[in-house]
């Protein structure tokens, strides 16, 4: 069993990491101290495909799973728990129509 990571996951990694360096750690304190929420860089994020890291590609994601998702999310949080979570917490909403919506609700 190899317990490393493939190179499709390794470069999710990379990407959010990179992401949360460039785009996150210059404003979590600002968003802190203004209590706002991070519309920049989860606009970012969403921009780059993360948000559909975990969305078959027939749906127009990047046809990975919830372990390179939960990559992203690990990345992201190194940087800033709050962008972090505002991140994961779509998925409150995706994983549940991907799990149980009809076909037509899953190409909306």
């Amino acid at each position: 069993m190899d317990y490393f990571l493939n190179e499709d996951q390794k470069a999710v990694r990379d990407l959010a990491r990179k992401i949360a360096e460039e785009r996150v750690v210059p404003v979590r304190a600002e968003l802190d101290e203004k209590e706002e929420f991070p519309w920049g860089p989860l606009k970012y994020l969403s921009d780059v495909g993360l948000f559909g890291v975990y969305i078959p590609e027939e749906y127009g994601g990047l046809g990975y799973g919830s372990f390179e998702n939960c990559l992203a999310i690990e990345e992201i949080s190194r940087a800033c728990i709050g962008v972090s979570v505002s991140f994961a917490a779509s998925g409150l909403g995706s994983y549940p129509i991907l799990l149980f919506a009809s076909e037509e609700q899953k190409k909306k």
